[in-house]
């Protein structure tokens, strides 16, 4: 029994001996390791700097432009209608789609065989029963015929002449003129074209020298505008009309204000007239999809910035020793890509304060930075 104890422990021994010497190397190791490592070079990294672009701060006073899109219309248009009926006999040399016609030109003639008839017939019965009511009138100073006998004579005198006139109108209104200057549209009449008495309309002319463009302003755009110490009404419209590959300018003022405000948008309708002295107001026509630029409310002594420069809508950064610094600002209007802002209290920009205008993803206080020339 002693003799396998003894066998036992050799064994347990031997083991143990061999994962003992496996140890000591391993400790031995990891303790040259630990004496013979080199600390490491411990390096100060540089600050970064952000290259930006910068824009000076200078108060100044702005009127942005509105750019908005209209329409041509003509403030003057009318239905050309004949009061007779007849056969067209004769129709005017400019009396067709776009024809450009001036005021009192003749458009287009009715048959005028009966009408001329009826003055006639009218004409002689007028100048008989203006005869009989002279002789009426001498009897009655004689006694010879009652009041009532010189008054039935001067009435029927009276009614002829009434018809008289009419015929006369009808006869005159044979012959259709142009009432204005103007260009013809919507022509439906022709030579030999039967015109009934029911005042059919034969076309349209539109005056071409009273052209005006409508646009919309929205509630805000028309809020901003009653806010500025100019009028709305008279204020100058710059107007622009692409054909083609020209582009005509005309200048017009404002000179209405529509009659309703839209219940759906808030805004309104809006008339500025072509000024007289545009060379090239004979080119274009009601109807044509314009450019338009109105001024808007001026802003006094405010900064204007691009629109990278502002921060959740609420910040800028001013250049201060080559270092970013927040300034809280409010936001006023637009002009184009630009942003027209005042310091908010109690930030303050200074005149000439340089303001980073390149977004950057790290951009803080105290962040420095290079302008970029």
């Amino acid at each position: 029994m002693n003799s396998e104890k003894k066998n036992f422990l050799n064994q347990v021994f031997k083991r143990s001996k061999a994962t003992l010497i496996l140890v000591g190397f391993t400790v031995l190791f990891i303790f040259y390791l630990m004496t013979t490592k080199t600390e490491p070079e411990i390096i100060d990294a540089p600050e970064k700097v952000w290259p930006i672009e910068a824009a000076v701060a200078e108060y100044k006073n702005i009127t942005p432009q509105l750019k908005l899109y209209g329409e041509i219309t003509s403030a003057r248009r009318s239905d050309l209608r004949v009061s007779v009926g007849g056969q067209v006999t004769e129709v005017g040399g400019n009396f067709k789609e776009g024809g450009v016609v001036i005021k009192g030109e003749l458009l287009l003639m009715i048959d005028d065989f009966e009408y001329r008839n009826a003055v006639t017939e009218g004409q002689a019965k007028f100048d008989i029963l203006k005869n009989d009511a002279e002789r009426a009138e001498k009897l009655f100073l004689k006694g010879t015929v009652s009041e009532q006998f010189k008054d039935n004579a001067l009435l029927e005198k009276i009614q002829q002449e009434i018809i008289l006139a009419e015929a006369k109108k009808d006869l005159r209104d044979t012959k259709l003129f142009a009432p204005y200057d103007g260009v013809i549209n919507g022509v439906v009449a022709s030579l030999g074209k039967q015109v009934s008495t029911f005042n059919d309309k034969v076309g349209e002319i539109i005056d071409i020298t009273n052209l005006e463009v409508r646009f919309s302003l929205s509630k805000a755009q028309y809020g901003r505008l009653l806010e500025d110490s100019q009028s709305v009404i008279g204020r100058p419209v710059s107007i622009n009309w692409t054909a083609g590959n020209r582009t005509f300018n005309f200048d017009a003022n404002i000179a209405r204000i529509g009659a309703e405000i839209k219940s759906n948008t808030g805004g309104i309708d809006v008339y500025a007239i072509l000024l007289p002295d545009n060379t090239s107001t004979a080119l274009i026509r009601p109807g044509a999809f314009v450019g338009i630029k109105v001024p808007d409310k001026t802003y006094n002594q405010i900064i204007s910035v691009p629109d990278t420069a502002i921060y959740e809508e609420g910040y800028v950064f001013v250049i201060k020793n080559e270092r970013l610094e927040k300034r809280f600002i409010s936001i006023l209007g637009y002009d184009n890509i630009n942003t027209l802002i005042v310091a908010k209290q109690p930030s303050v920009i200074e005149e000439g304060d340089m303001i980073a205008v390149t977004q950057l993803r790290e951009a803080g206080e105290g962040v420095t930075v290079e302008i970029l020339q």
